[in-house]
């Protein structure tokens, strides 16, 4: 019993100092990746799509706004506390969160303090992410971006700004409708009892 006492505790210490070896390295990649420049942000701050979610179908031409949470947008160059400006990720992965953004296809800066841009899309699916960077475009420690989404583009979809604005329209014009029916037939109505 002895020998196989030992060869248990071998293997419960062989056991926990490969769980402890692996704890480490994933939380250590974790903190890697939480990691950004030298420009702080505060807790709680994050970016977000104010339209869009995971899965939709959007317009091939379509407008995206951008959501911040806990900090205020300033433009590129502008040392402002607890601000930055955004930055749109398209069908790419995060950069490097210690170094300036790249400015490319696939990273739309937006340094001038935009929370809007008009983005055309080829048709298919696409992941978008925002991605906030500091007067020199370095994303703040810990960094502060939206969850990666993925959407459709169509060309035979509208966006929801469109569809709401059809709808009201819509709505408006049946109501229009309504009202004119109404006052032709009390008109109608009103010549028969006159006499």
């Amino acid at each position: 019993m002895d020998v196989l006492s030992g060869v248990r505790d071998n293997c419960f210490k062989l056991a926990a100092s490969t769980l402890l070896v692996f704890a480490a390295t994933c939380s250590g990649s974790a903190e890697d990746k939480l990691t950004g420049g030298p420009t702080p942000s505060p807790p709680g701050a994050a970016a977000h799509f104010v339209e869009f979610k995971d899965g939709d179908t959007v317009p091939t031409k379509v407008t995206v706004r951008f959501g911040l949470r806990e900090m205020g947008v300033a433009p590129a160059g502008l040392d402002r506390p607890n601000s930055g400006h955004h930055h749109l990720l398209i069908d790419t992965d995060l950069p490097p969160l210690n170094e300036p953004i790249p400015n490319d296809f696939n990273h739309l800066h937006f340094g001038a303090g935009q929370t809007e841009a008009q983005v055309t899309l080829k048709p298919g699916p696409h992941t978008l992410q925002l991605l906030l960077g500091d007067k020199d475009h370095i994303p703040h420690s810990p960094p502060v971006m939206s969850p990666r989404i993925r959407v459709i583009a169509s060309d035979a979809t509208t966006s929801p700004q469109v569809a709401a604005a059809s709808v009201k329209k819509r709505r408006h014009a049946q109501a229009r409708s309504r009202n004119y029916q109404s006052s032709a037939a009390y008109r109608k109505y009103s010549r028969s009892h006159s006499n």
